[in-house]
């Protein structure tokens, strides 16, 4: 009898791992098997191997039936080895299987070829010249050209020493004539047979020989065939038999290929089975040869023909029918068109008969045949049922890649071979032994019982047992082992099991050390004399325990004379304090130092121990050093002449500083504090290093000053101090620090330069101001004669508040304006260099005052002029203008006269008496000057804060001004306009894209290019600092828009719009996601890329920054992305899915509620898709022919809302009339209008500084009323604040609270006018609303205006007033009054009235205050009322109750028995006698236990034995994430799960889910986290950095630098011993 084993692994059944279970379909296979293919399962369900009849099996194949018949069967079957499936070798008999249970599936075994006899271990034609047919092969006609397939044998006659044998073979034979030559074909079947013999499954063949009339090609004999597997199988085969036979396919037609012979014959006949049942493929190569022997073809019309002798017209591939190009192949070299991709063809033809049972194209003609397939480049229609036979994606996709017209899309046999071993790798099969055995015992006969040994006795021959209990962590038997070996005599013993070395090189207190036990430790040190035992890397046990950062270790190693200030690898290596500061363990340093190790040891590479604390920011650890006796190696420079002062600058670490200037003696500051780095001293460097880290570098700087730090200190390349950098930088706050410390604010560097020069120069106003209300001196020259005047002056040509800084400058005593420097210029010579209109009034008359006197003004026609201000009497008159007109020069009568057009007319005017001013140029934008109260020609519809453009300059001195929306430009007078200040120094913009030419010329820049506003001219135009441009480039503002900025931090990636990046890609993609490390003042943008070693320049131009992403974000691919980083498999453009988990790599797992697994790709494929929510009114998009998850009974009309939206985004709509909820993917949906008629609207908050000019209301809050709704998402809106309807559409508006007839209401804080005047109201006037119009507009009743008075309600805003009785809260900016704090609860007990008019005050009465609140309803919100009979606790936050606890706590939970008029609650408690007295601020309700969401963190209740579903991997512990919930059941992810784990609602509980921010540690008492231990130990603290929609937490522990990934399972908080949830919200 054959053992019983598992057809799918062909492994022995057992009682164990091996059980065999039975499927509902009757199939049986072994437990291993079956749970391998329900972990790879997307669902619930198990497709049977066999029949692909599906069996629901839960979460575990548990619930299955065992298979009891063959279970019996076991105990009478021989203990023999597991028959395993082989690649080579034959079954050791030639019987059938006796039953489908043994061995492979029940089948035919094919035959092989014959044994060799004796003394005849192969053969070939020439030494058995005796062929004999016995019998055809077949019963049907003769195939093309009467090619007929006989069995026969092949034999040599005996003689000369040689026996007499007889070989079984197959020989195809084909008639030729009597006259036909057959020397060429001989050739080529000799090469033929030559390129195969090494062929792996292939069908030998041994030649041809003619025999009367025909030809015979001669080949190894195979009875089966996979044509007659697919017969017994019932039409088609297993999974398991496609995969096998098509690798064994694959792997021979592609040797075939790279020996140089196209098949041209796959099909399932073609197909045998050798003795293993491995497929070998036939008749390869042979339509080549028989081309030559007759050209038939078969009649067609067409242009297309294909060669009857040569293929079947099912299997062949288009160009085969059609020659399209010469084939280069040795034995098809009179072919055109075929290709080893043609194979490719006829093998996807052969897979979907193998799939389906059905032959491709049947009931076809061959005309028929080539019509579809070369004509119409159809596949097969049998390929359309491959899909539904139980196939995996990849293989029905890959079969569908065959059979593409186009040759060169064929996949190659190769890869073909490697998708086959892939999925069968996820075939079942048995686990290997397990490589270690800890004392296990030998296998003895039966019967026998193994003899009583002592562990003494089987630790003599493993030397490891030690190290296997510490691995355990079980300290008492460790304890025990050493105690019995070193009672033993001799001693070998304990020294064998304490010095012996596993395979990593570690003794077993190496392991201990590792681990963090102590107890391990100290009981293995009782016994050890050597703690500082050597590893193979020459480490001893205590590198282990630092490394581990366990101090009760150290201590206990120290505590056994622990070597602590001896180097490592020799005496070469550091020293234990450098390990320990490298692992940034304080605790382990303190023993360390405590011990007696060196705090300022120095390694070979002149590190000192607080060098590497410091690099590696491990604060806590760099202060224990300090702490004892390490400050000295503060001042001690490494090998790149830095201090562990300076890393402490370079990281921004202010609390070493600190506690060093604390702790260090005088002298010790002063040996450190003045040491020069390559870039300064430690001052110069916390002033200069300030990118995002401000705070800190003050900080630092204020520490350093304070402890005596040389102010005058300059840096080595700039030759700055730090009062010089501070003032550059444009500090205020660090200029104030320094100054106040008593720095020189007249401090000089090594060119004389002070800092008020550098400020000057530099723009840096804030500072300029207060350097000059300190007392900075103008008169100071640098080496260049160069003074403050002279500065200012030169600098005004781009910073043009430097003209301003001289006016003030001028005002101080004694200004050196006469003093020429070293080129001989004064400061008039500076400021005549400017443009005389850019010298304004102030400017010119305080230079008069001080005697600096310009040349005259030369006027030009065209110029802009106004009158002088100490002007009061023209000579000519006004002759109809002003004192503040503005116009242009018509003509020049002579040097001293003008005629000047204005607004008013012409007017002739001395020049003496006029200066220029900056014009006003077409193009430019302007608004009104904000003291005109009434423009000279009207308003015409715009309002003060209306932007325009300037259209042109009439003859009159008349501005013409466009605004949106306006047909024609609004007239202006030039006096009361001004241009618009769009933009500030430092702004980020962007060329405009449309830009063709420039007022300044284009010069090489490219529009689009983004840049940073470098300064200011005076005239307004601006300096851009562009990263391609050694220069500023010179532009108008309005050649220019704003962009968001970039930011230090931001994560970037290439604009897809960008095929070559100004910088070059350097190995990087679009794809590649970085993280912006700094920005260069030109916009220049430094990042840093994961993986990669060098930094990334870029232009900001070409990147674009990627949106913060976090799990739970609705995401869909940008539609500027041609194809996804890892491909798009099944997601198209318009699926929307969910993210799941975020990669460190910059890559984004995805959940689609259509894919079974998360859909990876790069957060740079991706963007933010507007998410639903639940209550929202959708229906399927008309662009929709076919949802994803399909009608089920509905239509395209039907309209539903959304129920519940699961964890992958599907949503669950409730239809009206439907019990069922209807399943939608996300993608598919489209939301109805969120707006109806009647609602208020207004529009959102526009992006950017320029205001939008919508609804004909420039620069006014409007608020409208929908009327009614269009079909195409558009909106008609009605206004009270202009005529008529217009439409908007919906993504523009956004809903707001609606007025009604009755609020109370005043106006809106900061209003200048009511749209219709105020009409006798006042700014602090309340009223109450009496009518409200359709359009909007309201009639108010306000107190003391008589009558109703008209309104728009955007100039009103409703006012809450709270009802007597109403419970009330005070709000968070509410004033404290009294023992009221925010958050005091109270109960309103009257409104507040001043005569007959409401005062805007309400009384509250607050438990414990004997008078009542009184105050503005501003303060106050309403809060839900408390009514008797009510369930409440103390809320967790509170200490000590108002009224005190009463003998009760927190736990406590109380009925509300009354309630007092000033809200004091009165609780029942089961533990009191007497009412408890509480303030209602002080509670919260205990509401009852909430319905599981999508989404809760649950476990599966304690009193749950076994779930409905079986348990599979989850147990009591674990912890996961609710993903879909449906009919009372659940779908929970758990991290540890590739597929959902389905559950009854009724036995999970909910949990605390984990947050980002949670401090936690590992679970104690637990043996082993999921993912490994890593470095940490039961002592490591951490806080979570991610949590991943399955639950995954990504921790970042104290002194780690990579992040852990943790089971939630294996964590609790730091400050809770537990994480369940209690149904009242307190966690137990």
């Amino acid at each position: 009898m054959r053992v019983p084993c598992c057809s799918l692994c062909n492994v022995r059944y057992d009682e164990e791992e091996r059980t065999p279970l039975l499927l509902h379909c009757g199939h049986g296979f072994c437990r291993a098997c079956l749970s391998r293919m329900l972990a790879a399962a997307p669902g619930a369900t198990l497709p049977c191997p066999r029949c692909r009849h599906l069996t629901a099996v839960g979460n575990s194949v548990s619930a299955l039936r065992k298979n009891f018949p063959i279970l019996s069967l076991l105990s009478a079957s021989p203990s023999s080895p597991s028959f395993l499936h082989s690649d080579s070798g034959s079954s050791s008999d030639g019987s059938e299987d006796e039953d489908d249970f043994f061995a492979r599936p029940s089948r035919r075994p094919a035959s092989v070829p014959a044994a060799a006899p004796p003394g005849c271990s192969s053969f070939d034609l020439a030494s058995h010249p005796d062929l004999k047919l016995a019998r055809r092969i077949g019963s049907g006609p003769p195939g093309p050209a009467g090619q007929e397939v006989w069995a026969g044998t092949l034999s040599r006659r005996g003689g000369g020493g040689a026996k007499r044998c007889k070989h079984q073979v197959a020989v195809k034979r084909v008639p030729v004539a009597a006259g036909d030559g057959l020397e060429g074909v001989q050739e080529e079947v000799e090469r033929l047979r030559r390129a195969s013999t090494w062929c792996r499954n292939v069908c030998t063949f041994h030649g041809a020989v003619r025999v009367g009339g025909h030809l015979c090609f001669v080949m190894d004999r195979y009875v089966g065939s996979v044509q007659a597997e697919m017969r017994q199988n019932g039409g088609r085969l297993t999974l398991e038999q496609i995969l096998r036979y098509g690798a064994d396919i694959a792997r021979g037609v592609a040797e075939l290929h790279a020996a140089g012979i196209v098949c041209m014959s796959i099909k399932p006949s073609n197909i045998l089975l050798d003795a293993s049942g491995h497929a070998v493929v036939s008749d390869y190569g042979l339509s080549a040869i028989l081309k030559n022997l007759t050209s038939r073809r078969v009649p067609d019309d067409s242009s297309a023909g294909i060669d009857a002798t040569l293929l079947s017209p099912n299997y062949t591939a288009p160009e085969a029918w059609g020659p399209l190009k010469k084939s280069l192949n040795m034995f098809w070299d009179s072919a055109n068109g075929v290709s080893p991709e043609s194979d490719a063809w006829s093998f996807g033809c052969t897979l979907v008969e193998m799939c389906t049972g059905a032959v491709p194209w049947a009931g076809l003609s061959a005309e028929e045949i080539c019509k579809s397939v070369v004509k119409e480049k159809k596949p097969p229609p049998q390929y359309s049922r491959v899909v539904g036979v139980g196939l995996p994606g990849e293989l029905w996709k890959m079969i569908g890649d065959c059979l593409q017209f186009r040759a060169s899309r064929r996949p190659s046999f190769q890869d073909m071979l490697k998708t086959f071993l892939r999925h069968l790798l996820d075939i079942p099969r048995s686990s290997p032994a397990s490589p270690e055995n800890d004392f296990a015992n030998e296998s003895l006969p039966n019967g026998i019982e193994p003899p009583t040994t002592s562990i003494l006795e089987m630790v003599h021959d493993n030397p490891n047992a030690l190290h296997h209990l510490v691995c355990e962590g079980d300290a008492a038997v460790v304890r025990d082992l050493l105690a019995k070996a070193a009672s033993e005599r001799n001693g070998s013993l304990i020294r064998s099991l304490l010095e012996a070395q596993n395979t990593d090189g570690h003794t077993a207190l190496h392991l201990a050390c590792r681990r963090g036990s102590a107890e391990l430790v100290e009981a293995i040190v009782a016994y050890q004399e050597n703690v500082d035992i050597l590893d193979k890397d020459d480490d001893p046990p205590i590198v282990f325990a630092l490394a581990a950062g366990s101090p009760q270790c150290v201590r206990a190693l120290v505590g056994r004379s622990a070597s602590i200030n001896s180097r490592l690898r020799e005496g070469l290596g550091p020293t234990l304090a450098h390990v320990c500061a490298h692992h940034g363990q304080p605790e382990c340093m303190q023993e360390l130092l405590m011990a007696g190790a060196d705090p300022n040891a120095v390694d070979g590479e002149g590190e000192s121990v607080l060098h590497i604390a410091v690099a590696r920011r491990y604060t806590d650890c760099a202060i224990v050093i300090l702490e004892n006796g390490g400050c000295r190696s503060m001042g001690i420079p490494n090998s790149h002449h830095k201090t562990p002062l300076h890393l402490c600058i370079e990281t921004w670490n202010t609390a070493v500083v600190r506690r060093w200037v604390e702790v260090a003696s005088l002298e010790e500051i002063a040996e450190a504090i003045d040491v020069p780095s390559p870039v300064g001293t430690a001052l110069c460097m916390a002033a200069a290093l300030k990118k995002d880290h401000e705070k800190e570098g003050r900080e630092l700087v204020r520490i350093l000053l304070a402890a005596g730090a040389d102010p005058t200190a300059q840096d080595d390349p700039h030759c700055r101090t730090a009062l010089h950098t501070a003032a550059m930088i444009d500090d205020v706050e660090l200029v104030k620090i320094i100054l106040e410390a008593g720095v020189d604010v007249n401090i000089r560097n090594a060119q004389n330069t002070t800092p008020l020069h550098v400020a000057l120069n530099r723009g840096a106003n804030s500072c300029v101001g207060l350097l000059l209300a300190a007392g900075a001196n103008c008169n100071i020259q640098d080496d260049d004669g160069d003074n403050a005047f002279h500065i200012a002056a030169d600098a005004a040509k781009m910073i043009r508040e430097n003209l301003t800084w001289i006016v003030q400058m001028l005002q101080q005593p004694s200004p050196a304006v006469d003093v020429r420097n070293h080129r001989g210029w004064t400061l008039r010579d500076f400021l005549e260099r400017l443009p005389r209109e850019w010298i304004y009034e102030e400017l010119m008359e305080t230079l008069e005052d001080k005697g600096v006197h310009l040349s005259p003004t030369i006027y030009e026609v065209a110029d802009w002029v106004k009158f002088r201000r100490n002007v009061t009497s023209p000579a000519f008159g006004w002759q109809g203008a002003g004192p503040r007109s503005i116009g242009f020069v018509q003509s020049i009568v002579d040097n001293d006269h003008l005629v000047v057009s204005f607004c008013t007319g012409e007017a002739r005017v001395l020049t003496s008496e006029v200066i220029k001013v900056i014009p006003l140029n077409r193009g430019q934008h302007v608004q009104l000057k904000p003291d005109v109260s009434e423009p000279r020609f009207g308003w015409r519809g715009q309002s003060r804060d209306s932007i325009g453009t300037v259209l042109c300059v009439d003859d009159d001195g008349i501005l013409r001004v466009g605004f949106p929306g306006a047909s024609r430009g609004w007239r202006a007078d030039p006096a009361e306009i001004e241009r618009v200040e769009e933009y500030k120094v430092g702004n980020w913009v962007r060329i405009r894209p449309s830009l063709t030419v420039a007022v300044h010329g284009m010069e090489s820049i490219t529009p689009g290019s983004v840049g940073i506003v470098y300064s200011i001219r005076p005239d307004s135009s601006l300096l851009l600092g562009l990263c391609y441009l050694s220069n500023p480039w010179l532009c108008e503002p309005e050649e220019v828009e704003h962009v968001d900025p970039f930011k230090i931090g931001d994560q970037v990636c290439v604009k897809r719009s960008v095929a070559e990046p100004r910088y070059a890609w350097g190995g990087e993609t679009h794809h590649s996601v970085g993280k912006i490390i700094d920005i260069e003042s030109d916009g220049l943008l430094i990042i840093d890329i994961p993986n990669r070693a060098l930094q990334w320049q870029a232009d900001p131009s070409d990147m674009e920054k990627i949106e913060n992403f976090k799990v739970g974000d609705w995401v869909r691919v940008k539609a500027t992305v041609p194809s996804p980083k890892y491909g798009w498999e099944d997601v198209t453009r318009n699926s929307i899915g969910i993210v799941h988990s975020l990669q460190d790599d910059g890559d984004v797992g995805i959940a689609f509620c259509f894919r079974s697994k998360l859909f990876l790709c790069s957060v740079a494929d991706v963007e933010k898709a507007q998410p639903f929510e639940v209550g929202e009114k959708v229906h399927v998009s008309p662009s929709i022919s076919q949802p994803r998850l399909g009608w089920l009974n509905e239509t395209a009309a039907t309209i539903g809302a959304i129920a519940r939206i699961d964890m992958d985004g599907t949503l669950n709509i409730k239809v009206s009339g439907r019990k069922s909820l209807w399943k939608v993917a996300p993608g598919d949906a489209e939301r109805l209008s969120a707006f109806e008629v009647g609602d208020w609207v207004r529009q959102k908050p526009s992006i950017g500084s320029r205001p939008t000019y919508d609804w004909n209301s420039i620069g006014k809050i409007s608020i409208a009323v929908v009327h009614s709704i269009q079909d195409s998402g558009y909106l008609e809106l009605a206004g009270c604040f202009r005529n008529g309807k217009w439409l908007t559409h919906n993504t523009d508006i956004e809903k707001v609270e609606p007025f009604k007839i009755g609020q109370h209401v005043r106006f809106r804080a900061g209003i200048s006018e009511p749209r219709w005047g105020w009409r006798d109201a006042k700014p602090d006037s309340r009223g109450i609303i009496a009518g409200v119009h359709a359009d909007g507009e309201v009639r108010v009743a306000f107190f003391g205006v008589p009558g109703l008075w008209r309104g728009d309600p955007a100039d009103l805003e409703i006012e809450k007033i709270f009802e007597v009785g109403q419970w009330v809260r005070l709000r968070n900016d509410a004033d404290q009054w009294k023992s009221l704090r925010p958050g005091s609860i109270g109960v309103v007990h009257g409104v507040g009235y001043h005569g007959d008019a409401w005062d805007g005050t309400i009384h509250v009465a607050f438990c414990g205050e004997q008078e009542r609140w009184t105050g503005p309803s501003s303060q106050l919100e309403g809060v839900s009322k408390f009514v008797v009979g009510q369930r409440v606790r103390i809320r967790g936050c509170i200490r000590q109750p108002r009224f005190g606890w009463s003998n009760h706590n927190h736990s406590s939970i109380g009925t509300i028995s009354s309630i007092d008029a000033d809200g004091k609650l009165r609780i029942h408690t089961p533990a009191g006698a007497r009412a408890w007295l509480i303030d209602p601020a002080e509670v919260e309700k205990v509401e009852e236990e909430e319905e599981i969401c999508v989404g809760d963190w649950v476990k599966v209740k304690d009193s749950i034995a076994t779930p409905t579903y079986q348990w599979g991997d989850v147990n009591h512990t674990s912890i996961g994430v609710v993903h879909r919930a449906d009919d009372g059941e659940l779908w929970i992810a758990f991290c540890f799960c590739e597929r959902l784990w389905l559950c009854k609602a009724w036995e999970v509980e909910k949990v605390r889910p984990f947050r980002q921010g949670d401090r936690v540690r590992i679970r104690p008492g637990l043996v082993s986290p999921r993912w490994g231990w890593g470095m940490e130990t039961y002592a490591s603290k951490g806080e979570v950095i991610g949590v991943d929609a399955n639950g995954k937490l990504r921790i970042k522990f104290r002194w780690r630098d990579r992040l852990w990934i943790g089971d939630p399972a294996d964590i609790v908080l730091d400050d809770a011993p537990s994480l369940t949830e209690a149904p009242n919200g307190f966690f137990s």
